[in-house]
């Protein structure tokens, strides 16, 4: 870690770190999308309403996750970029 408490890592690493976040977040994505059909079930019972809304909030709650991991996804790719990027500049700078 650095000083600012932001991890270090290889270029690699890091593409393969937005890989994995973006899988991990169309697996959230899916299992939102899962949950979020069971809720527009028709329930007849109340207690059958009352888990139709706590559902609909769970699989809010999961999207929310599921976005913030394609946020973190995003961000790891990009690291990976600049680091390639500032790998390039320095092996350019310093020539065969």
């Amino acid at each position: 870690m650095t000083a600012q408490g932001i991890v270090r890592l290889p270029t690699g690493d890091a593409a393969d770190l937005g890989g994995r976040l973006l899988r991990q977040a169309r697996e959230l994505e899916e299992i939102r999308h899962r949950a979020a059909a069971v809720a527009a079930l028709d329930w007849e019972s109340p207690a059958g309403r009352n888990f139709r809304q706590y559902l609909a909030g769970r699989a809010s709650a999961v999207g929310s996750a599921a976005e913030l991991l394609e946020q973190a996804a995003r961000l790891a790719e990009v690291y990976a970029a600049e680091l390639g990027d500032a790998a390039g500049s320095l092996a350019g700078s310093i020539g065969p």
